[in-house]
């Protein structure tokens, strides 16, 4: 740790030398580390981390209700998808495990302490601007320490409205189509005064999820079945408050309620496609957020509280008289004060201090748990038109309570990490970037100590990630401009937490067993063009290559295997074309062939996959007024498949939507 350290120290002096030596370009503005010249440059375009984004009518041509229907566009995501609208839907960045990547709403962060992160499927996207994922957690504005503790974070960016002349508002659709799905929705601001503003957002989704499917019963042969047990009825709504107390300070209040009742779909097995277990939620989330800028300083804070009860009940579970009915109730308080100060022209360096509270109690547990969590970070970075620099530490105190009093755990860990970016060209604009970070996750509490599997003397699962990549772009002709980025990316996992055999097949415990390496490479082409006034065409490309391999014991069988659900390809792709008020957009997926064990074998191999999605918008406007109509169809050519064995995919599904905006 003091090697990773020392090195790092080394590695920013040198550059601090250098950019010192460095004349200042006239033409360039810094501003919070955004770099902004005669043509506008994005962020991810200038991050020595790598990024990517989804705003405006890229999320609009997203087939899907969900945040986890959008992340599944990037390169190096693996979605983890048990089918249909009530299926649970996690994500892995780069084969590094779901409770690695942090989740936030506005900088706000959302947990899940029992599972280690929350089911993605829960946040819907008609009221998002931006979804974005930041693999490595960088960045010198201010955000919570706990934004830097994760190898990446899922970053939601909430609409916000446009008020100009008008007080009130709105924008209020509905949307329907295939396997019993009605979704209406209404988003409603209105300005309470000069600098202030309130609005509330409901989105209730009722879906029935029967979707047909081809099963294949071996020697008597296929058939086509109907799913079952794939509803789902939710209600999503928020309320919020904003207000501008003067004119370098912004106050945000918010409120999250989240109500769901939806049925499990299960494994599809020889002739018993049977399902009949119930999840159940009820969220509740309160939160509080200050941000002011005062010439060289810029603060946050944040203070929230989270109450999220589940219910499991399973009618039909094997060796019980009588139903299994499972109830969980967690709750979070968290604090944090984050600031970046501006040390000359190109430098700045940031602070932040959270402190985070998490309780449990759940009718399979033996005691309550909880988990006390102090974390503290200091970066300092640097940045001119040509270069880029970064260096952070995070120290982290957390506290376990045991399955009794005795059993207390206190964990410390000092987790460092540097970025560095050079221009090298400035006509096609290249950049050169390398990240490295040393993270570490701690145990879910259902793998501390949920009865049978639990094991509370785990330790906590640590990462090393290694970057490096050059970004490009380039407008060839007047209206045309590339984007290109290659990286490729190592990840190293010690003490990976795995479910292995104890007693028999029937009794599982969780054990620190594991060590996974990872090598791989990530592509990405943005490609848009403005034919004319009236016309428009942009192109999205993304692809990953990973090898997963499990190093844990060189005398094992499976040792140097691709580890289970890591696909060896992925690939997305979003076509959109816009004339005038007309578009229309077609995606394609490709999930390459992947195991369902680490036993690299025929019988467990899942074959890969293909997709495509397509659909047409009218988009007129008159005045304040604006209309939408679209009409989509989701697996265009009704492709059999599946994510998760035994779990199969929708099939062709058609989905029409309206919304007037006002």
């Amino acid at each position: 740790m003091r090697r990773n350290v020392t090195v790092t120290v080394l590695l920013l002096a040198v550059l601090i030398i250098r950019a010192t030596a460095q004349e200042p370009v006239s033409d360039t503005l810094l501003l919070k580390g955004v770099e902004i010249a005669s043509e506008k440059i994005s962020r991810k375009e200038l991050s020595s981390f790598p990024m990517q984004s989804l705003s405006g009518n890229q999320i609009a041509a997203v087939a899907g209700n969900s945040v986890a229907d959008a992340l599944r566009t990037f390169s190096g995501v693996t979605l983890r998808d048990y089918g249909g609208a009530g299926g649970l839907k996690t994500v892995m960045v780069r084969s590094l495990g779901a409770q690695h990547t942090g989740v936030f709403i506005d900088g706000a962060p959302v947990s899940d302490i029992a599972s280690g992160q929350p089911d993605l499927g829960k946040f819907p996207l008609g009221n998002l601007e931006e979804v974005s994922l930041n693999v490595g957690g960088g960045g010198s504005e201010p955000m919570p320490a706990r934004a830097r503790a994760g190898a990446s974070i899922i970053n939601l960016r909430s609409i916000r409205p446009d008020f100009g002349k008008y007080k009130t508002r709105g924008n209020i659709g509905i949307k329907g189509g295939s396997f019993g799905l009605f979704n209406p929705f209404l988003r409603l601001d209105h300005k309470t005064g000069q600098d202030s503003w309130i609005g509330i957002d409901v989105n209730p989704l009722f879906s029935k999820g029967d979707y047909s499917y081809l099963v294949d019963n071996g020697p008597a042969g296929s058939e086509t079945l109907k799913r079952g047990n794939g509803d789902l009825t939710s209600l999503s709504a928020n309320l919020r408050f904003f207000a501008r107390p003067g004119d370098s300070t912004e106050l945000r209040v918010f409120a999250g309620f989240y109500n769901a009742e939806r049925g499990l779909p299960g494994a599809v097995v020889f002739y018993n496609p049977h399902a009949s277990q119930r999840l159940t939620n009820k969220d509740l989330s309160l939160g509080f957020q200050l941000m002011s800028e005062k010439k060289r300083v810029s603060l946050l804070t944040n203070a929230g509280w989270s109450y999220a009860w589940l219910r499991y009940l399973d009618p039909d579970y094997l060796g019980y008289t009588y139903s299994l009915d499972n109830r969980y109730l967690q709750q979070e308080f968290y604090l944090s004060q984050a600031g970046t100060i501006a040390l000359g022209r190109h430098f700045s360096a940031s602070l932040a201090s959270d402190f985070i509270l998490n309780t449990f109690s759940g009718s399979q547990y033996k005691t309550d748990p909880w988990r006390g969590s102090f974390l503290l970070s200091a970066i300092l970075a640097h940045q001119t038109r040509n270069t880029g620099a970064e260096a952070g530490i995070l120290a982290s105190v957390i506290k376990d309570s045991g399955k009794n009093s005795s059993e207390e755990d206190l964990t410390h860990k000092v987790s460092p990490y540097f970025s560095v970016s050079v221009r090298i060209a400035d006509v096609p604009s290249l950049r050169l970037r390398m990240m490295y970070k040393h993270s570490f996750r701690m145990p879910a509490f259902n793998e501390l100590y949920y009865a049978l599997v639990g094991n509370p003397r785990l330790f906590p699962e640590s990462a090393q990630q290694l970057n490096t990549g050059i970004l490009g772009s380039y407008a060839p002709f007047k209206g045309v401009l590339l984007r290109l980025s290659a990286d490729a990316f190592f990840n190293r996992v010690h003490n990976k937490i795995v479910a292995i055999p104890t007693q028999n097949l029937f009794v599982w415990s969780m054990q620190n067993i594991g060590e996974v390496s990872t090598g791989g490479l990530d592509f990405q082409l943005d490609a848009t063009a403005a034919m004319n006034r009236r016309s428009r065409i942009s192109v999205n490309l993304a692809y990953t290559f990973q090898k997963a391999s499990d190093i844990s014991d060189k005398n094992s069988s499976v040792y140097g295997n691709q580890i289970p659900y890591i696909p060896y390809e992925t690939f997305s792709a979003m076509f959109q074309f816009g004339y005038r008020a007309f578009s229309l957009d077609y995606n394609v997926l490709f999930n390459g062939y992947r195991y369902v064990s680490a036993e690299n074998i025929p019988q467990n191999l899942l074959p890969s996959w293909w997709i495509s999605d397509a659909g047409v918008a009218w988009n007129p406007e008159a005045g304040r007024y604006k209309y939408r109509i679209k009409a989509g169809v989701t697996n265009l050519f009704d492709k059999d498949y599946v994510v998760i064995r035994s779990f199969p995919m929708p099939g062709r599904g058609i989905v029409v939507s309206g919304a007037f905006t006002f």
